[in-house]
C-alpha cells in the first residue's frame, strides 16, 4: 500500500474523497462524514491538522485526521504527539472520541491501518507518541499489535468497560428484553414504570423536527447541568465548544436520521431526555439529563434507557450502545459488554525509559509502605 500525508487546508474539498471510502467501509459515527467534517468545521482555524491517505492498487483505500500537539507531564516530560482524528488539545478535545481508527475500506482494515501508522513512523518526524484513543481492538484492527509490530512501544493510558445491547440476539430469542436482565434489574424498571405510570401514560418522543430536536437539546442541557453542577462537577456543557460542535451537527444530520433527541415523559411530566445517535443500525446514546427525585425507587435513567431500547428493538436497530464507562445502568441493561482502550505508541526515547523507571520506583515504594 501507498500513503501520503499533507496539510489538510480545505475540509469541505475532502468530503467528496472521504464520502467515497466510507461508502465502501464499515465506520463507526465517529468516523463517518457526518461527524469528521462537523468537527473540522467546527475547529479553530489556528490549527493546522494533516491528512492521511493510504492506497492501494483500487485506488485509495483509508484516510485519517492527523494533529500535531505538544504535552507536558510530570512538571518535566515534554513530548510531542500525533493525535489520529482528535487535536490533542484536552480543551478542544471534549467530544471525546469513540470507536476510533483509520477509516478503511471493508476487507483491508487492518493492512491500511498498518500501513498508515508504518508511514507516520518513517516518513513524519518531529513526533514522539502517535495518540489512538477510543479505539475497539478487534481482530481486523488490533493497533496495540500493529504498533508494537513496527517498532513503537503501546502504552495503555486507560482502559474501559463498552456495554451495549446486541438486539439482533433479543429479537432471535423471542423479542422479550427485559426477561434477559437480572431478577433485581427487572424489579426496579417494573417498580419504577408503575410509579411513573400513576402520573399519567408513559411516552416516548424522538424529536420530528430540527426544532423539536434542539428543544429537546436544551432541555437535556439544562438537566445534564443541573445533575453535575449539584455534584460538584461542572459538566460536559462547562465547555462551549462542546455544544457548538453538537448544535452544528444536529443541524447537518438531522435530515439524515441520524439524531434520536428523545423525550420520555409520565403524562405531562419529563422524566428525561436521550441525545442519541444512529448510525447503520447502530444507537450510540451519546448525552443524557434526567428529572430526579427524593424518591430512591423512582429510577428516570434505568426507565428512560428501558423505554429506548424497546423502541429501538421496535425500529429494527441492531445495537443499542451505552458507550465508554462504568456505570450501574450500563452493567445492568447491557447485554454484552467490550473493552475499549487510549493507547499511546511511542518511539524509543531517554527520556520515556526514564519516565517508566521512576513510575517503577514509586510502585515500590507504595507497596513497601502498605505492607
Amino acid at each position: 500500500m501507498r500513503c501520503t500525508v499533507e496539510p489538510l487546508t480545505d475540509g469541505e474539498a475532502l468530503a467528496a474523497r472521504w464520502q467515497a471510502v466510507e461508502a465502501r467501509a464499515h465506520p463507526s459515527v465517529f468516523q463517518s462524514w457526518g461527524w469528521i467534517g462537523t468537527w473540522l468545521r467546527t475547529m479553530p482555524a489556528t490549527l493546522s491538522p494533516l491528512l492521511l491517505s493510504v492506497h492501494d492498487e483500487a485506488g485509495e483505500c483509508g484516510l485519517a485526521v492527523i494533529c500535531r500537539h505538544r504535552r507536558r507531564r510530570h512538571g518535566w516530560l515534554v513530548s510531542d504527539g500525533l493525535f489520529l482524528n482528535e487535536t490533542g488539545d484536552p480543551a478542544l478535545d471534549a467530544l471525546t472520541i469513540e470507536f476510533n481508527g483509520v477509516l478503511a475500506v471493508k476487507g483491508v482494515e487492518s493492512r491500511a491501518a498498518a500501513a498508515a501508522i508504518r508511514h507516520l513512523t518513517s516518513a513524519v518526524d518531529g513526533w514522539d507518541e502517535l495518540y489512538l484513543s477510543g479505539i475497539v481492538c478487534a481482530p481486523d484492527r488490533d493497533y496495540v499489535a500493529l504498533t508494537s509490530g513496527i517498532g513503537l512501544t503501546p502504552h495503555l493510558l486507560s482502559e474501559q468497560p463498552c456495554d451495549y445491547v446486541d438486539l439482533d440476539t433479543v429479537r432471535s430469542g423471542g423479542g422479550d428484553y427485559l426477561s434477559g436482565l437480572s431478577k433485581n434489574t427487572r424489579y426496579q424498571i417494573r417498580r419504577s414504570l408503575r410509579r411513573y405510570e400513576e402520573r399519567g401514560a408513559l411516552t416516548i418522543r424522538v424529536a420530528a423536527s430540527l426544532e423539536e430536536a434542539m428543544t429537546f437539546f436544551s432541555r437535556m442541557k439544562a438537566l445534564h447541568q443541573a445533575y453535575w453542577l449539584g455534584r460538584g462537577e461542572p459538566g460536559a456543557f462547562a465547555n462551549p465548544m462542546f455544544e457548538d460542535f453538537h448544535r452544528a451537527y444536529i443541524a447537518g444530520r438531522f435530515s439524515s436520521g441520524e439524531i434520536h433527541l428523545v423525550r420520555i415523559a409520565a403524562g405531562d411530566d419529563d422524566i428525561g431526555f436521550l441525545y442519541n445517535i444512529l448510525h447503520d443500525g447502530h444507537i450510540y446514546s451519546y448525552q443524557s439529563g434526567f428529572v430526579y427525585e427524593a424518591d430512591a425507587a423512582v429510577k428516570p435513567g434505568l426507565v428512560s434507557h428501558y423505554l429506548a431500547i424497546c423502541d429501538a428493538e421496535a425500529r429494527g436497530v441492531r445495537i443499542y450502545d451505552f458507550m465508554a464507562g462504568a456505570g450501574q445502568h450500563k452493567m445492568s441493561l447491557g447485554t454484552h459488554r467490550r473493552e475499549m482502550v487510549w493507547l499511546a505508541a511511542r518511539r524509543p526515547r531517554l527520556r520515556f525509559r526514564l519516565e517508566n523507571s521512576l513510575r517503577d520506583i514509586k510502585h515500590a515504594f507504595d507497596r513497601w509502605f502498605s505492607d
